[in-house]
């Protein structure tokens, strides 16, 4: 990890997507709770969350078409600060108490979108900045400020929200969202992420722009390997917001729980996180496939522990190993998506798989509403357990496909 972190440019996009994340963790424990708050309805709650989902459904595609021309470092850095602005306008209306869950949705909504377009420059970044030969030290380091943000972002936003209130709060995440625009800012490379127009595309703009979108949508399924990290791709999607919204609902309404509490119990994914990272490498030499399948059967797992308590911290050991094993989970994921694809495909690709995620995290954030509207918590945290095991287990079955993690390299269709 010491060794990537030495190319300063890499050092800037650590420390932007540090407080990005670091934004976000405090941002999905507090909207939640604001909305409940106005409803007392998880459904409600639950769609409006799906609402800044919905930007990358629909437009995921042509935005990483489009961005693949473009300076993505500008980008970047354009969208955060637009995504900080977006923060302080739902501050000043929480602040003048003329908001409700309809106004808060629809900025969600265009927040989403600057997220989408930021995150899509930023990935693409990626293999250019940390060389193709250190894509899994890289996405190691990124999982490393996941890890790190999610173990205080929680317990610091639970404890701010509980002592100084929502408006504070947010306030704090649009500051968070101004300096992730400076550091991102100022990468020296810039010259390397400045798009160039080809011939074929400036003679034949809108064609191209749709071949080119629909080709990033058939690599995802063109062979075993893409087809497999894809299906690995959209479980972890839904499994990510489908989990973190029903504990927050179970931890809130069927246990009671302070906002403090929840903050600590969701930190404690951030513990199991930071495990993750420190284990991940250790298992480079193993067959992909058949890691990918161990890692989600061990987070199902976690997650039964959680459902099998009512004792704190049993429950935080339990949100330890689920979040330990699935973020080592998203470290292979995303290391074998950019390794097995040619880098002219990297960008559109990548927005490809934002569409997949998107629609799955859409599903996975409706479901977390509906299930506990129509049953319990207890019941959607099973359902969620069930679709980490069963995937798994059908993966077991097809573990030629994979090789091992640190000989992963693209795969160019005949």
């Amino acid at each position: 990890m010491k060794s990537i972190l030495i190319n300063q440019d890499f050092r800037r996009m650590w420390g932007s997507e540090f407080l990005s994340i670091l934004n976000g963790r405090f941002k999905e424990l507090l909207i939640p709770l604001v909305v409940l708050g106005l409803t007392s309805s998880p459904l409600v709650t639950a769609l409006v969350a799906l609402s800044q989902q919905l930007g990358t459904v629909l437009f995921a595609i042509p935005i990483g078409t489009w961005v693949e021309t473009k300076n993505k470092v500008r980008i970047a850095s354009s969208c955060h600060f637009l995504y900080g602005i977006g923060i302080f306008m739902l501050v000043f209306l929480l602040a003048t108490q003329n908001v409700n869950a309809v106004i808060i949705a629809s900025l969600l909504f265009v927040m989403g979108l600057l997220a989408l377009i930021s995150r899509t420059a930023f990935t693409s970044m990626i293999p250019a900045i940390a060389g193709r030969e250190n894509l899994l030290k890289a996405h190691t380091n990124i999982e490393a400020a996941d890890a790190i943000a999610t173990v205080i972002g929680p317990a610091l936003g639970g404890i701010l929200l509980a002592k100084t209130g929502s408006v504070l709060t947010l306030l704090i995440c649009g500051i968070l969202s101004l300096l992730s625009a400076l550091l991102i800012g100022f990468i020296r490379n810039k010259e390397g992420f400045i798009g160039t127009e080809t011939e074929e595309l400036q003679k034949s703009k809108w064609s191209v722009f749709l071949r080119r979108s629909i080709a990033g949508l058939k690599i995802l399924i063109s062979n075993p390997q893409q087809l497999i990290s894809t299906i690995a791709m959209a479980i972890l999607a839904f499994t990510t917001i489908f989990i973190t919204l029903t504990i927050i609902f179970y931890a809130r309404i069927t246990l009671e729980l302070s906002e403090g509490f929840i903050g600590i119990l969701l930190s404690s994914a951030g513990v199991g996180n930071i495990v993750g990272i420190f284990l991940i490498n250790k298992f480079k030499n193993l067959n992909w496939v058949l890691l990918m399948s161990f890692l989600l059967i061990i987070s199902g797992i976690g997650i039964l522990m959680i459902t099998a308590t009512n004792v704190f911290i049993m429950m935080c050991f339990g949100m330890a190993v689920f979040d330990c094993a699935l973020s080592m989970a998203f470290i292979v994921q995303g290391a074998i998506h950019q390794g097995i694809t040619p880098d002219e495909f990297l960008t559109r690709v990548r927005s490809s798989t934002y569409v997949i995620g998107g629609l799955f995290s859409i599903l996975g954030t409706f479901l977390a509403g509906a299930i506990p509207e129509l049953f319990t918590e207890k019941i959607a945290l099973m359902i969620g357990a069930f679709i980490l095991l069963m995937p798994a287990c059908i993966f077991l079955r097809f573990g030629k496909a994979g090789v091992a993690l640190s000989k992963v390299e693209p795969v160019y269709n005949k």
